[in-house]
């Protein structure tokens, strides 16, 4: 009778700690706080660039007289994690989609080997590379909204549970004016 009662504490008590953990997975958030530019790298000048700059100039399309000066954009993630329950929570890895304006641009993955407290929020600065060519779907819409993007990342943030990895999805938006923040690049 003894044993058994051991045995039904002890599972009782083991569930109570799964739950627990359970429980403070359920309550990690991820957002995305803020972008900002990190740097932009331009073509190399050739004759071919310099002919096109010259019609576009001449054409008075300013659009594509800065599209076609920049090779890769490279922008600066600024994620918030937060951890809203009550154990911690280690944070291995963390997978996303980039959409510019809903069509995809590319997509990142970061180790982030983190672990969250109850109650803490940290912030994760992650590096994005954005080649040109993967920019040319969205340039039309780009134009369309003089210059105003809407940035939404799509991802999963995976974390260990005990032995099972598990998955969190998450998405997030953020909307820019990619005119003025060119500018500052270029004039700073």
């Amino acid at each position: 009778m003894r044993k058994a009662l051991g045995i039904s504490i002890f599972f009782i008590i083991l569930l109570i700690v799964v739950g627990l953990f359970v429980y403070s997975y359920t309550q990690l958030t991820i957002r995305l706080n803020d972008i900002t530019f990190h740097s932009i790298d331009f073509e190399p000048l050739s004759w071919s660039t310099l002919m096109k700059l010259g019609l576009n100039t001449l054409s008075g399309n300013w659009f594509d007289v800065i599209f076609d000066l920049i090779r890769e954009i490279n922008l600066n993630f600024i994620f918030e994690l937060s951890n809203n329950g009550l154990l911690p929570v280690y944070i291995p890895d963390l997978y996303y989609d980039l959409l510019i304006n809903n069509v995809s641009v590319g997509n990142g993955y970061s180790k982030i080997n983190t672990t969250l407290n109850p109650g803490q929020t940290k912030k994760i600065i992650l590096f994005q590379n954005i080649q040109k060519n993967n920019l040319s779907p969205v340039v039309d819409s780009i134009l369309l909204t003089q210059g105003e993007i809407d940035v939404t990342v799509k991802g999963t943030l995976y974390f260990k549970l005990l032995v099972f990895d598990i998955s969190l999805p998450f998405e997030s938006s953020k909307q820019i004016s990619i005119y003025d923040e060119i500018k500052k690049t270029i004039f700073n």
